[in-house]
């Protein structure tokens, strides 16, 4: 499938030239593999005898799983991936690609995800796998898994994220107007990208200074002073252009940034709340009643 490569792809090139510590190859059996549009794709360099530590691994989907995964290129592949995929680097799927990497038997024990209608039959041909349904994208492990098509651009900048931070991944994403970015169990839209889907320069601007450092004491005044605007003026142009007041805004990265902290082991509401810039537990309670709708405890315990 072009989209599932192109997609993932771009998303990884834009956020190279940004500054994301990437160095993009195309690897596999065969140069010049036909896409679903009858286009050959050339430069496509022979699978490697070994991948370094760290190495990321993306692996598209085709446009008829069942038939082109029976091809001798596919079973080639597989065995590629089994013998060369370890826990040092990453394993990612997007869309039907996940059956590939079924194949190598590197998935087998964990979580993961395809588009909806391969499922069921994801499920029926790979018992040892436990599929997911209806998710954006699923990590176990070293291995991340991604629904159909469009899903690859947010599985890479997820990626992206990690690797670089999520400043970076939100300027990718405005790159190639990608205002939606969505993580892998979250139907909602990211508060990384959410009000930022105006052309205003100071309402980015400020929004950048807070994602960049979400934990300082940002006000109204200092904000306004770092993008040359009023006080009032800047607040005028949120409202106006992000729908939302320059504190709320605050508020709500910092929530996001206390969800992401929140998920890690051992992890404390008390201490998070304080590393992102709250002043108590109780304003993160208050901020996480507001903007997540869910409670700090919640999301430390993984429910």
């Amino acid at each position: 499938m072009l989209l599932d490569f192109a997609g993932t792809a771009e998303t990884l090139r834009v956020a190279a030239e940004l500054g994301a510590p990437l160095r993009i190859r195309y690897v596999g059996p065969r140069d010049g593999p036909r896409t679903s549009l009858g286009l050959a794709l050339a430069g496509v360099e022979p699978l490697p005898e070994r991948l370094p530590r760290g190495a990321i691994l993306v692996i598209p989907g085709v446009e008829k799983s069942a038939r082109d995964y029976r091809r001798a290129e596919a079973r080639e592949a597989a065995a590629w991936l089994a013998r060369s995929v370890g826990p040092s680097q990453l394993l990612c799927t997007v869309c039907s690609g996940v059956f590939l990497a079924a194949e190598s038997g590197l998935l087998d024990d964990h979580a993961c995800t395809t588009h909806h209608s391969l499922v069921a039959r994801l499920a029926r041909e790979h018992p040892r796998l436990t599929v997911v349904e209806n998710r954006i994208f699923v990590r176990d492990r070293n291995v991340l898994t991604s629904a159909g098509v469009t899903a690859g651009v947010d599985l890479a900048l997820h990626l992206v994220s990690e690797l670089a931070g999520p400043l970076l991944a939100v300027e990718a994403a405005r790159l190639l107007v990608l205002y939606f970015r969505r993580a892998g169990s979250d139907p909602q839209l990211s508060p990384w990208l959410l009000h930022r889907n105006h052309i205003d320069p100071r309402v980015h601007a400020a929004q950048d200074l807070v994602v960049r450092e979400p934990a300082h004491g940002w006000s109204v005044p200092e904000l306004a002073r770092r993008v040359h605007a009023s006080p009032r003026h800047l607040d005028r142009l949120f409202h106006a252009y992000a729908g939302i007041s320059p504190l709320a805004y605050v508020r709500k990265i910092r929530s996001a940034s206390a969800r992401e902290l929140l998920r890690a082991p051992g992890a404390s509401v008390e201490r998070v709340a304080e590393t992102v810039g709250f002043s108590s537990a109780e304003q993160l309670r208050r901020a996480f009643r507001q903007f997540e709708h869910a409670r700090p405890i919640d999301v430390r315990l993984g429910q």
